[in-house]
């Protein structure tokens, strides 16, 4: 950080020394930076909110910032990251000054270096008498086209990949290709970088064009929160899974694919051993804690194509695609293992928490042809699980039968049952 900080600075100085301000430029950056504020203020209640932890997010403020490194001197570019990033210090939250003057630093890197990029590729060739870019400096030629996109794709990389550096180095759970492999971020950033480009040719034409350009970026910014809100609506908030209701949408679309193509299908209904006793011990936010912990060493015993979900309370669901019953209790006996070795430090106590889940197994056609029929299977299993002393496995396969021999729980069963359908 403190290099790429020094890198930002030597920047501004190598910029200061090798530019001469002039009125058209000036006016261009006031233009520029005056439309990224308002973009920031016209969609301050829908769009700006804090990223998920490990991820970056996309704020479509390049839309502005694009245009100076197209069409102004580096020194331009470092430079517009100043008031853009302390209105957002201002008007959206506060961040600690490391990393804002890490944010700041990293874009004023990106654009500095592809703004000299820029005019080394095309400045000599299609600078006009004024000094000014035009349009066919921008996209004249396909050689120049090529240049222009190249020095947009050249800013995004610089500043991504110092970005996701530094998350890498600081986070135990970030690694650094997650930051370039997730394609709606790609969408979002050549909707972002396009838009940039039209406003760079709107501006070369007139720098009072780009004021044309502010309503449709704002309906732009207001479209980057139907992702949030898909993944909102699909996703536990405590523990990242997927909720009940888009874990049985997707189910429902494997057992059709299933039913046709003959493939086999199973499901895992995993419940935490005892986690009314980790609350109550150690109070709800380790329980909280615990439950992310299940979540995770759930989804590392499993492979790509599995689909895990949180049931709500302490429960889990699991659908195994391509698995057969004997595939399946396989499966649920290395989750079984992985989830005992999750260990969990308790908030305000120097101890670390463990939990076992027990699990229930259930497979397409010889437990049940759907949803509901597989969930009652498991759920039966499950049960049968809990009575064998916990921390274990069952398949659906002669539960129901074990479980209708406990005549003495038979009562407690069937109120078990009737309080998770009156949850779900």
């Amino acid at each position: 950080m403190i290099a790429v900080n020094a890198l930002y600075l030597g920047s501004l100085a190598v910029g200061v020394a090798t530019t001469r301000p002039k009125m058209s430029d000036v006016l261009t950056f006031a233009v520029l930076v005056a439309c990224a504020v308002l973009s920031i203020e016209g969609s301050l209640r829908l769009v700006w909110r804090g990223p998920k932890p490990g991820r970056t997010t996309n704020d479509m403020l390049a839309v502005w910032t694009i245009p100076v490194v197209l069409l102004l001197p580096p020194l331009y570019g470092a430079l517009v990251v100043l008031p853009v990033f302390a209105f957002l210090q201002l008007r959206v939250g506060r961040r600690p000054l490391v990393k804002l003057a890490f944010s700041v630093s990293a874009a004023g890197v990106a654009n500095f270096v592809a703004s000299t990029l820029h005019g080394a590729l095309v400045g000599g060739q299609l600078h006009v008498a004024q000094s000014s870019w035009d349009v066919h400096a921008l996209v004249g030629t396909p050689g120049v086209l090529a240049a222009t996109v190249t020095c947009v794709v050249v800013r995004h990389a610089i500043n991504m990949g110092l970005v996701a550096e530094v998350m890498t180095l600081t986070s135990t759970s970030a690694r650094l290709r997650d930051s370039f492999v997730d394609p709606e971020a790609w969408v979002g950033i050549a909707a972002e970088s396009c838009t940039g480009i039209l406003v760079a040719l709107a501006c070369a034409a007139s720098p009072y064009a780009v004021l044309f350009a502010l309503a449709p970026v704002l309906v732009l910014q207001r479209t980057l929160l139907l992702a949030e809100f898909r993944d909102a609506a699909r996703t536990d908030p405590k523990t990242g899974l997927a909720n009940s209701s888009y874990w049985r949408e997707v189910a429902e679309r494997e057992i059709q694919r299933a039913r046709g193509g003959g493939e086999p299908l199973a499901v895992l209904l995993v419940d935490i051993d005892n986690f009314k006793a980790v609350n109550d011990r150690y109070g709800h936010l380790t329980g909280d804690d615990v439950l992310r912990g299940v979540a995770t060493g759930l989804t590392e015993g499993l492979r790509p194509r599995d689909f895990v979900g949180r049931f709500g309370g302490e429960e889990f669901v699991i659908l195994l695609a391509g698995s057969d019953l004997e595939q399946a209790r396989h499966t649920a006996e290395r989750v079984r293992a992985q989830v005992a070795e999750v260990a969990v430090a308790a908030a305000n106590r120097r101890e670390q928490v463990s939990v076992t889940v027990s699990v229930g197994v259930a497979a397409f056609r010889d437990s049940g042809h759907s949803v509901h029929e597989l969930l009652d299977a498991a759920d039966t299993a499950l049960y049968a699980a809990k009575h064998a002393g916990r921390n274990c496995v069952r398949v659906a396969e002669g539960a129901r039968q074990q479980v209708l021999d406990l005549s003495a729980d038979g009562r407690r069963f069937i109120d078990l049952r009737a309080q998770r359908e009156s949850v779900e």
